[in-house]
């Protein structure tokens, strides 16, 4: 599958559409992409982040037809930015009130779905401080991959604190903006490289038209 890799001058400069079909957001937080490094500490080559052009040139190409993939935090940022109907269920809440530094998760998927095509029904994802979402638009947003409503089915390995936080709650979700797509991730597709059981997740979703 060809690809480049972007740097945030590349997004600011606009015109995405013209260059790219899918664009994928790494696991940061909102700030860290909007913001970035601070100049004073960092050359200017590595300073900076999207900034509101970035942001500006991301929504174009959605709403043109591209597909914005963010995975795990990345998908923080593209609700908040793009004003998306979803709401993340996680947002404020405190380490008391839940809390899986990394964990197994059982997941339930939509197979119908292009992103989990050639997936089993349920199968599993690694959590590490993600998003989970409450769908605010049923008819924006399409639901591919969702927690056991059991808490006390949730945890396949590791540990987690009030499971019933995101138990039921989406964690994998299309959301129809313009004439494109954000695809959001919850977990983490690709933790260390070779997460077998969810690297199809997001091949599909580069590959959905």
């Amino acid at each position: 599958m060809p690809y480049t890799s972007i740097v945030d001058s590349t997004v600011r400069a606009g015109g995405l559409k013209a260059k790219f079909d899918v664009i994928v957001l790494p696991d940061e937080s909102p700030h860290d992409l909007l913001e970035g490094l601070p100049s004073p500490r960092y050359p200017a080559t590595y300073a900076g982040g999207l900034g509101s052009s970035g942001v500006d040139a991301l929504r174009q190409f959605v709403q043109e037809g591209g597909t914005l993939v963010a995975l795990n935090e990345s998908s923080r940022f593209l609700i908040q930015t793009l004003l998306l109907p979803v709401r993340n269920i996680l947002e404020g809440v405190g380490d008391d009130e839940f809390y899986a530094p990394g964990s197994i998760f059982r997941l339930e998927l939509d197979t119908t779905a292009a992103e989990a095509h050639g997936m089993p029904p349920r199968s599993i994802a690694w959590y590490e401080g993600g998003p989970a979402f409450d769908v605010l638009d049923s008819s924006q947003v399409r639901v591919i991959g969702r927690y056991p409503a059991d808490p006390n089915t949730l945890l396949l390995s590791g540990w987690v604190l009030h499971p019933d936080r995101v138990a039921g709650r989406a964690a994998l979700v299309e959301v129809k903006v313009g004439q494109g797509k954000a695809i959001l991730f919850g977990f983490r597709p690709q933790y260390r490289g070779q997460s077998l059981a969810t690297y199809p997740l997001l091949f599909n979703s580069l590959e959905v038209k």
